[in-house]
């Protein structure tokens, strides 16, 4: 039997057949576009290539994207307007305005999110405000994962963990609100189905799949990626790296409000039965693209992983990576990039470094907030930079794993398409990562002595 998988990412689509092991037959990426139409079309053209070079058709078909970003859907289905973002800063005071009149703590303890410009609930307020005639003529308001299973199905159908970042779900009831949809503007018939399992089936023939073929909506990325690493017992930890960086626990039970104030959300795990807290750095991926474009003058990932390779660590220059201020799990909108300790004898490849030891840190500091943990595993394709590796292992005060699959989240939507359809899906194999105690020991001291102190002055 073969899976396909789609993870419609922040940066690039991902298109991919695998085997009922998760073993790849046939891959295909592209640049996610803003073009909804585009970035539909380019999806089907990819799953048709791959399916024509596995020479054999997917018994299902999985899709997971980033969450947040969605579009308008119009009466015929097709889309209003170009992608709205999970990183575009409109919306930022309607969120403001709905948690003055809900809440902020009520709203955490009934949704699990934190409104934010990115939130969808908010996302929708600040259409009625700018842009009433695209909501007044909304059929329906889509995920990207969703945008990608209703041009399979031909109708609109989403998840519980997309659904559950939009702002507007009810988590204990899996309904929508009425309260906060009225507080946005939008109607309940204006959001999609939620389906658990098997969503629908292919309408007719796309993208070299058979009529028929069962599609999941597998959910959101972070969240699919955990689970095909192995994240499915309460307390298993995942450290997620893409475009922005999420550290996801696996829970029995939603955590209690006392977390209101620490910037996580919570959310259902991509299995359906347990729930997980998740910690995000936005600015994670970006910081690297920053300082990879600032020492580099290019961008390229292959370059500045050459440029740290054989810097001696620690490199003394702390850093708050904070590009354009912070989340989990002390918010701070305000927060800005600092630099303590550079000298002349820096040069670009320890200031490269500075910035790995400073995401490294901070990330630690989310873990903790999760509470005790035992290991971690650490998966995305940023994840093939061995000197970030080699830093996170060493910052991290518990043992540290790396996830072979360099498209955890993709697999994870083919795996949980195959276990819609009774398969029971595998754990990707990954490999603890070596630690070096002497420069450990130096990290922690750093942590606790200059990292947190600065950090929470």
């Amino acid at each position: 039997m073969i899976v396909a998988g789609i993870d419609v990412g922040s940066t690039s689509c991902k298109v991919g057949i695998y085997t009922a092991a998760g073993n790849p037959v046939a891959q295909a990426r592209r640049p996610t576009g803003d073009d909804c139409d585009a970035l539909v079309a380019g999806v089907l053209a990819d799953l048709e290539e791959c399916v024509e070079r596995a020479g054999a058709a997917p018994a299902a078909v999985g899709i997971t994207s980033m969450a947040e970003s969605g579009v308008a859907l119009d009466d015929r289905l097709r889309p209003m307007h170009p992608l709205l973002r999970w990183d575009d800063p409109r919306g930022a005071e309607e969120a403001r305005l709905i948690e003055a009149e809900v809440g902020r703590a009520a709203l955490f303890a009934r949704t699990g999110v934190h409104l934010g410009a990115k939130t969808p609930l908010a996302r929708w307020s600040w259409l009625r405000r700018h842009r009433p005639e695209v909501l007044g003529s909304m059929r329906v308001w889509v995920n990207a994962a969703d945008l990608v299973a209703t041009a399979l199905l031909g109708a609109p159908v989403t998840d519980r963990t997309l659904a559950g970042r939009t702002g507007a779900l009810d988590q204990r009831a899996g309904e929508y609100d009425p309260e906060l949809l009225a507080a946005s503007g939008v109607r309940p018939g204006q959001l999609p189905r939620i389906a658990d399992g098997i969503a629908g089936r292919v309408s007719g023939a796309h993208g070299g799949l058979r009529g028929g073929t069962p599609v999941v909506i597998a959910g959101h990325d972070h969240l699919v990626a955990a689970y095909a690493a192995g994240a499915r017992a309460p307390g298993a930890t995942v450290d997620s790296l893409g475009t922005a960086e999420a550290v996801v626990t696996v829970s029995a039970r939603p955590p209690d409000a006392g977390t209101v104030d620490g910037g996580l959300s919570w959310n259902r795990h991509a299995d359906g039965r347990h729930w997980a807290l998740v910690s995000g750095f936005p600015g994670s991926g970006r910081l690297l693209e920053w300082a990879a474009e600032r020492l580099l003058g290019a961008a390229r990932p292959e370059a500045f992983r050459e440029l740290v390779r054989d810097v001696r660590r620690p490199t003394g220059i702390v850093v708050e990576p904070y590009l354009s201020g912070r989340g989990a799990p002390a918010p701070d909108p305000g927060r800005r990039l600092t630099m303590r300790g550079v000298t002349a004898a820096h040069g670009a490849a320890e200031l490269a470094v500075a910035v790995l030891e400073g995401a490294c840190l901070h990330v630690r500091w989310m873990a903790e907030a999760h509470g005790p943990l035992g290991e971690c595993v650490v998966l995305g394709g940023p994840a093939r930079n061995q000197t970030w590796m080699a830093i996170k292992a060493e910052v991290m005060p518990w043992p540290v794993r790396r996830c072979a699959a360099v498209d955890a989240a993709g697999v994870g939507a083919a795996l949980l398409a195959g276990r819609a359809i009774g398969f029971e899906p595998p754990v990707l194999p990954s490999e603890r990562l070596p630690r070096d105690g002497a420069r450990a020991a130096r990290y922690q001291k750093i942590y606790t002595d200059e990292f947190l102190r600065e950090a929470t002055r």
